[in-house]
């Protein structure tokens, strides 16, 4: 299959940084879109996320914060800020949207590469892929050449050769080699924490195996304005402009 795929992930309700990345991606004659999961959380728009993202994309994996809106035993596990976040953002959903919710996989397989939202080695127990060493344990759990992630909110590349040699890419773009493999973090359009602002997302050319980090500006203080608004803690309004 050769397409052009844009792979988006942790949304969390901020539909100004969503429609940013939707626009970008319009211009960049994309033929697919998947989302890694996270399309809800911190942010003031979760339903208007959640129909934006039903619309425009191809594939859909869950994500933590996701099943946290439905199963909220799943709760104990966010922070006091993210906890409450997520109880008001249950508040906000209708029933056919929780059900939306429910009915997402933890895992799929799109043009020919694996999707989680956390990692590929048990996607559901939402650890995280943060160093060479828990690289090397996830490159075990899927046979495709490219595993795409998120769920960190950090943009990066790991890199398997020849299945014994490992390294990691923070590299906007990369050009795929045919002795490797590579889980690829695509970071986050909705709250990006790399120090960049900034939304980030990926694409994917399979015809030129080649990827691509893609940043896109967006109105961060009309967000923080509509969180402000509807009583989020005010920390995760002010995190958005640093990028952390």
């Amino acid at each position: 299959m050769k397409l052009r795929l844009a792979v988006i992930s942790d949304i969390h309700s901020n539909l100004e940084a969503l429609t940013a990345v939707f626009e970008e991606i319009e211009n960049r004659d994309i033929d697919k879109i998947v989302c890694l999961g996270d399309i809800v959380g911190y942010g003031p728009n979760p339903k208007e996320c959640i129909e934006l993202v039903k619309t425009k994309c191809d594939a859909i994996i869950i994500g933590n914060h996701d099943v946290a809106c439905f199963n909220h035993s799943e709760l104990y596990y966010f922070n006091r800020f993210a906890k409450q976040a997520l109880e008001w953002t249950t508040d906000q959903l209708e029933n056919n949207q929780l059900d939306f919710l429910k009915s997402l996989p933890d895992s799929s397989i799109y043009a020919n590469s694996r999707l989680v939202h956390s990692n590929p080695h048990f996607p559901q127990s939402w650890d995280y892929v943060l160093s060479i060493d828990d690289a090397i344990f996830n490159f075990a759990a899927f046979e495709e050449k490219v595993c795409f992630i998120g769920h960190s909110h950090q943009p990066i590349i790991y890199i398997e050769n020849q299945g014994q040699k490992y390294s990691f890419a923070e590299n906007s773009e990369i050009t795929f080699q045919p002795s490797c493999r590579y889980i690829i973090n695509v970071g986050s359009v909705g709250q990006p924490r790399d120090h960049n602002p900034a939304s980030a997302f990926g694409i994917m050319d399979t015809a030129a195996q080649h990827y691509e980090l893609i940043r896109v500006a967006y109105d961060i203080e009309k967000t923080q304005a509509k969180m402000h608004a509807a009583g989020l803690p005010s920390f995760l309004a002010e995190r958005l402009m640093a990028g952390k």
